[in-house]
């Protein structure tokens, strides 16, 4: 018989290694199989405006880059649009008021602070990895004024989603227009019926405009007057044909002094004041030497047959 310590020995060991196949591990144990929680925080990524279009061409850094077009007495319609990043992939969740483009004269900074247009953008469509290329859009269009300063001007497209912002500034061009408008419709300045041997003063009275962005100064000349049907003249001698700025062919007070048109037809004389004609300052025009009522004073002689008289009146601008 075996000593019975070895039988005890036995038992020990074989308890042991039956423990080692059924012991209980807690949570923080090793085994063969676990499941895990992996976690990660994504933050905010700040939205940027990388491309700039005015009417489809896009604004670089140069000048003139791309280049507006006045429109006499009228507006020019541009429409802005812009191409953002927004890494979040949720720019088309962005508003107008989310995207804004400014437009300002000069070339200085361009901000809310200085613009002289302000346009919010409408989201137009997404595309590219991740949804991360949004193009935004001003379908109807700023109106740009036929006196708005012409030059160099800057567009400045600001971008936020609420927590982090991005903006673009790129150049433009506004170009010069040299013009007016007299009369304010049409083409004939009607004298109305005169008298003959006698100087009808005030004749005409229309409203003269300057519908460009520069200023500028008028020459004048004209023909003589010819009968439609009988073919009668009325010569222009230099003395019987005035231009003058009010009703008034006999006092000039607080007015400029009327002219004399030359008897000479090629040849031009200065009629504007001494300003020059200036820009209008807004849509009203109510600026000073911005617009001028227009009159002619005509001495007729006698002796002419009952008809309509018709002549050229030749207007040319120069810069001031």
């Amino acid at each position: 018989m075996k000593p019975p310590y070895k039988f005890f020995l036995t038992l020990i060991v074989l308890a042991f290694v039956l423990s080692l196949s059924y012991v209980v591990l807690d949570s923080d144990s090793i085994t063969g199989f676990v499941t895990k929680t992996g976690q990660l925080s994504i933050g905010n990524s700040a939205p940027t405006a990388d491309y700039i279009y005015l009417n489809d061409s896009e604004c670089n850094d140069t000048y003139p880059s791309v280049t507006i077009n006045p429109t006499t007495n009228s507006t020019s319609n541009v429409v802005v649009k812009a191409t953002i990043t927004d890494l979040n992939g949720d720019c088309n969740t962005f508003t107008s008021n989310n995207v804004t483009a400014y437009l300002c004269n000069g070339t200085g900074a361009c901000n809310v602070a200085v613009a002289d247009h302000t346009v919010g953008l409408s989201f137009d469509s997404q595309w590219g990895t991740g949804n991360r290329y949004c193009n935004f859009t001003d379908s109807s269009g700023e109106n740009l004024q036929f006196f708005e300063i012409n030059g160099s001007w800057k567009i400045n497209v600001t971008v936020t989603d609420g927590v982090a912002n991005g903006d673009l500034a790129k150049n433009w061009t506004y170009n010069e227009l040299r013009a007016f408008t007299y009369p304010e419709s049409g083409d004939t300045i009607d004298m109305g019926t005169l008298n003959l041997d006698q100087w009808n003063n005030g004749t005409a009275g229309d409203l003269m405009l300057n519908s460009g962005n520069i200023v500028i100064d008028l020459l004048w000349n004209a023909t003589n007057f010819t009968g439609v049907t009988y073919s009668d003249d009325i010569d222009i001698d230099g003395t019987n044909y005035v231009i003058d700025d009010d009703a008034s062919g006999t006092d000039d007070t607080g007015n400029l002094t009327q002219v004399y048109i030359n008897e000479t037809p090629t040849e031009q004389i200065y009629f504007d004041p001494a300003s020059g004609f200036v820009r209008c300052a807004d849509v009203a025009c109510n600026n000073d030497n911005a617009t001028m009522n227009m009159y002619w004073h005509i001495n007729i002689p006698s002796g002419l047959t009952p008809d309509t008289y018709q002549n050229s009146i030749e207007i040319t601008t120069e810069d001031h």
